[in-house]
């Protein structure tokens, strides 16, 4: 008879070790599905941003060339002044700013 008791007290704990598993199993569970709703959620946000980022950029890329552009022709208008002859002053008496006494 002590045997029988023995063996349903063991059988009891056992019950109890493996309830207690269950129960931290399903705690774990919830959350790690809290942590993979949140991952979701922070990984949609991530997505939305680096959409945000790529349109932001093609903007940039975009104003760059415009503004090579700007610079490109700034650059061509200023070589061709440089490459004009300055413009020749009539000067009075035959004298010129260069000349003179010295």
């Amino acid at each position: 008879m002590e045997a029988l008791a023995v063996r349903l007290a063991r059988a009891e704990s056992a019950l109890e070790v493996a309830a207690q598993e269950r129960a931290e199993f399903a705690q774990l569970t919830r959350l790690l599905e809290e942590d993979l709703g949140r991952a979701a959620a922070v990984r949609h946000s991530l997505a939305e941003h680096n959409a945000q980022l790529v349109s932001r950029q093609r903007e940039l890329t975009a104003l760059q060339e415009e503004l090579e552009d700007v610079w490109y022709q700034s650059a061509l208008s200023r070589a061709r002044r440089r490459s004009q002859p300055p413009p020749q002053s009539q000067e009075p008496d035959g004298a010129s700013s260069e000349g003179g006494s010295r």
